[in-house]
């Protein structure tokens, strides 16, 4: 684990990870839980917020209530990787961009856009401004799970309890949400009355923006609530997308995936061009070690049964500090 951690910083940030309430004042609930003070529970966290441990505290925004699709895309960008990710640094709708050790497609990025036209368009002007010949584009068929968060006392990604995603999220305003409640609830001020900045900028009470959050988070908008860490500074130094070719159309292996408490991200993806990736279940795992994760892929392996399975391992976070 990191060294900056002490035992009571482990509680509280296990707490807000985990058992994060839906109260005007979670912070001062989880500290009063784990025996802090709330005071001193907000200064700590702003040290480790300081320190790049603490990302947020929040909400997860479903991109599909933002009208928007998105896909993995993968590159073989070889020695010319950084010229194609700085492309890609300054665009608020790259949410990741990893190198990772595949023999071939070593650049790997999340992407959305509003359409998949657009999508695929952005995708090779990008690949043809560094002179990247070969790439495929995974898009997302069905996203079974997404819960990031990282047990700090056992080392390995666990999901939460929100991990069910929405594939069809009704629209703010059929709800007569405000569509500015969800932005400004993903990033919440580190206070012990965090929601009282979106209540004054939306005219209303605190106890409104969380009846609304609920209802949010009840319909799929907002998904896996509480604190988001950088899981690379609090000790977690491996990652690995494992990927697996399934036996018959994918839907079983990836409800499997699902069901293990380590996987933060399952995906059933499709290729753009057809037929070119044939490893379309995905899930993504986070550990302190790379033997924790080939413990998990043999795990995989026996509890999805693929055709086959690898571990596709991040060599580097090509977009440190974006927060998600």
């Amino acid at each position: 684990m990191a060294q900056l951690l002490s035992e009571k910083d482990i509680d509280l940030l296990m707490e807000l990870q985990y058992n994060f309430q839906l109260t005007p004042d979670p912070i001062g609930d989880a500290a009063r839980s784990v025996g802090l003070s709330p005071e001193k529970a907000v200064e700590r966290l702003k040290e480790l917020a300081k320190a790049g441990i603490v990302k947020r505290i929040g909400f997860y925004y479903n991109y599909r209530a933002q009208g928007k699709t998105a896909a993995l895309v993968a590159f073989a960008a070889g020695e010319r990787y950084r010229e194609l990710a700085n492309l890609f640094r300054g665009d608020p709708d790259v949410t990741h961009n990893y190198l990772r050790n595949h023999p071939v497609y070593n650049v790997w990025i999340v992407i959305k856009r509003p359409t998949r036209e657009e999508l695929l368009r952005a995708v090779d002007e990008a690949a043809r401004k560094v002179d990247v010949k070969d790439w495929i584009a995974l898009f997302s068929r069905k996203t079974y799970k997404l819960s990031v968060k990282y047990d700090l006392r056992e080392g390995i990604s666990r999901s939460g309890r929100y991990w069910r995603v929405e594939e069809k999220p009704p629209k703010l305003e059929d709800l007569g949400v405000d569509p500015l409640l969800p932005r400004l609830v993903r990033v919440l001020h580190l206070n012990l009355n965090p929601y009282s900045h979106a209540a004054e900028r939306l005219g209303i009470s605190v106890d409104e923006v969380l009846s609304q959050v609920k209802l949010l988070l009840d319909k799929g908008v907002l998904m896996d609530p509480g604190l988001a860490l950088d899981g690379h500074k609090a000790g977690f130094t491996e990652n690995a997308m494992v990927v697996m070719e399934p036996e018959g159309g994918g839907e079983e292996t990836c409800v499997r995936a699902a069901e293990l408490p380590y996987s933060t991200h399952v995906v059933l993806r499709e290729s753009y061009p057809p037929g070119a990736w044939r490893h379309i279940c995905y899930f993504m795992v986070h550990a302190t070690s790379k033997e924790r994760i080939n413990m998990v892929l043999e795990e995989a392996k026996a509890k999805c049964r693929p055709r086959d399975a690898m571990a596709i391992f991040s060599l580097e976070d090509l977009k440190p500090g974006y927060i998600r």
